[in-house]
């Protein structure tokens, strides 16, 4: 046997101890049962939700349909307001008086802040807004309560212009952390009154209050006009209402913004006897005044001013006394015993009557002159008179003559043929209405001659104009109008001149400017008259005290112009002149003179201008 075919010879080893071959590579049957399992729980898991979802929803769609409508139907619709905008106060050319705009109400919520940070925004809050020192307090007072009560709101300020809340809300974020003022500062949009006119028409237009309601002039009794109407429309909206849908359709009542209030106030006119009347103020230390301008030919009231005056636009800075005085509207509101400018009406009855005419001689002439025991007594002595010239010169005895022709009764009939000592019916607030003394206390001579020279009657600045129009006129008694008309849209509704009675002709009328344009002319107002426009008017002077103490005067002047075609009358009352002058035609005409020369765009300057009269 050779070694060759030995299974051992060469070193090899025996067969029998070789490895064996390895095995193909397969997954373990442990994990891969285990993810079968896993997978087939979420299948029957997912299965069985849905299936439930499934009859849930079947549930809720078929069976229980209508009671789940029901309830999704008070859940997501609703019905919301459509807001409407109070209308604008206009004068008669267009300028706005009074009108709405956006505001917002600031507040803070004290629950967002320690005390600390309350004093600290309330502090900052109040100098940024210009709050007054009590209000401050006020507001501070209230922050804290609400924190130790733990209310949400504690009110700042309300009706805040838009730039002031900016403004506001910038300087708490300085103050505080942006995020600390975000969360505690409250803002709520609302809308406030403005008055682009300020003081200038302030008496007449008047105010609202924060909420809206008209507390004086215009704003107070056309409230009804100027009052928006809300519209409702049907809302979808989520549940916590930050989505909300609406559709035109769905509108249930249409929102109806107020009525615009055009006033017969010319712009103009105001602006020159508002100014008129402040020089006329100042120039004299006068205590108070009140001015109107009304076209004699319809009764529409063009201008109203009284002063002291107020801005209502900041009506709520004023202190109350303070506020109580600059508010009224002196020429419906105050009354007077007017003194001289009463005459024009006693001559005009009289002659009406046929108890006197035009050219009587009246008074042999001199200073004093006695009726029944009472002693009267002229400023001057203008010589022999006639009924006209008494008029002309103020002449209390020629008028306490004509009087006492006229006795109790015809005095009292002049009076209320003139609309004197009764309510005009404007249509302001607090009207005054006055009087004269009662029949039954009637003095046979005393209260004769009183009443013939503008005492123991009582009647406001806006009877007496209204009165003078009825003189100049033709004779046509208006009712005083402050309303032009009333707008919405292109909708219009006109306020038409009301005539309330015709207490004298024409014939009666024409005397009646003759004399008043004399008085300027060559009475008492002489110093008045412009070259190239001729004007009529009446000159008084009365004691202010009720015990006749000559301490206290009223000067008063009231004319009508032009003399040749009568357009406006004009009155002017000055209050306790302090400039050592106080006669109507040195302290008022100058203020009518002015308003005259100013509205009609006369060329010349009036006399007292010319020659440079001091004190005038």
């Amino acid at each position: 046997m050779s070694a060759a075919r030995d299974p051992q010879v060469a070193g090899s080893a025996p067969q029998d101890s070789l490895p064996a071959p390895a095995p193909a590579t397969s997954a373990p049957r442990g994990p891969r049962r285990s993810q079968a399992i896993v997978l087939a729980a979420i299948v029957v898991a997912l299965t069985a939700v849905f299936g439930l979802l499934g009859v849930r929803l079947f549930f809720i769609q078929v069976i229980a349909h209508e009671s789940h409508l029901q309830i999704a139907r008070r859940g997501v619709r609703r019905t919301d307001s459509i807001p409407a905008y109070p209308g604008d106060v206009r004068t008669s050319d267009g300028v706005i008086a009074a009108r709405s705009m956006s505001a917002f109400d600031i507040g803070l919520d004290p629950l967002r802040l320690d005390d600390v940070a309350v004093r600290r925004a309330v502090e900052v809050l109040a100098a940024e807004l210009d709050l007054a020192a009590e209000e401050r307090r006020a507001v501070l007072a209230r922050a804290l309560r609400g924190r130790q009560s733990g209310g949400r709101y504690a009110r700042v300020a309300r009706a805040v212009a838009p730039e002031l809340a900016d403004a506001a809300r910038d300087a708490l974020r300085q103050a505080l952390t942006p995020a600390t003022a975000d969360e505690s500062l409250v803002v709520d949009r609302v809308t406030r009154r403005v008055y682009p006119l300020g003081e200038i028409l302030g008496q007449v237009v008047g105010v609202s209050d924060l909420d809206g309601e008209g507390q004086e002039g215009a704003e107070r009794t056309q409230r009804d006009s100027l009052r928006p109407h809300e519209g409702r429309r049907r809302v979808v909206t989520d549940a916590r209402e930050e989505l909300r849908f609406f559709l035109p359709e769905n509108v249930e009542v249409a929102p109806i913004n107020g009525e615009d209030v055009v006033l017969t106030i010319d712009s103009r006119a105001q602006v020159i006897l508002a100014e008129e009347l402040a020089r006329g103020i100042e120039k004299h230390r006068a205590e108070a005044g009140q001015a109107v301008l009304m076209d004699c030919r319809t009764g529409a009231v063009l201008a109203m001013a009284s002063w002291p005056r107020y801005d209502p636009n900041h009506y709520h800075v004023y202190p109350r006394e303070e506020l109580l005085r600059r508010r009224k509207n002196r020429v419906i509101e105050n009354l007077f015993e007017p003194g001289s400018v009463i005459k024009p009406f006693i001559v005009a009855t009289a002659l009406e009557r046929g108890l006197a005419r035009r050219d009587e001689p009246m008074w042999a002439g001199g200073r004093f002159h006695s009726i029944g025991g009472r002693r009267i007594e002229d400023v001057s002595d203008h010589g022999p008179m006639n009924v006209e010239d008494s008029l002309v010169y103020s002449s209390n005895i020629g008028l306490s003559l004509i009087g006492m022709r006229l006795g109790r009764d015809g005095l009292i009939d002049a009076l209320d043929r003139f609309g004197l000592g009764r309510k005009t019916g404007i249509g302001l607030p607090f009207e005054a209405k006055g009087g004269h003394t009662r029949r039954e206390e009637w003095n046979e001579v005393y209260s004769t001659v009183s009443v013939s020279i503008g005492y123991e009657v009582m009647v406001s600045p806006l009877q007496l104009c209204a009165a003078l129009a009825a003189a100049i006129n033709g004779g046509y008694l208006y009712k005083p109008q402050i309303v032009e008309r009333y707008v919405r849209g292109d909708a219009e509704r006109r306020v038409e001149p009301q005539l309330v009675g015709r207490p004298i002709q024409e014939a009666t009328s024409q005397t009646i400017r003759d004399a008043l344009r004399r008085v300027v002319q060559e009475g008492t107002g002489q110093y008045l008259r412009m070259e190239g426009f001729e004007f009529g008017g009446k000159t008084g002077t009365a004691d202010l005290d009720p015990r006749y103490t000559k301490k206290d005067y009223l000067s008063s002047f009231e004319a009508f112009a032009p003399y040749d075609d009568p357009q406006v009358v004009a009155l002017v009352m000055i209050e306790k002149s302090r400039s050592g002058k106080y006669y109507g035609g040195t302290v008022a005409g100058p203020v009518v003179a002015r308003t005259f020369r100013r509205y009609f765009r006369v060329a010349a300057e009036p006399r007292f201008e010319k020659m440079k009269i001091p004190g005038w």
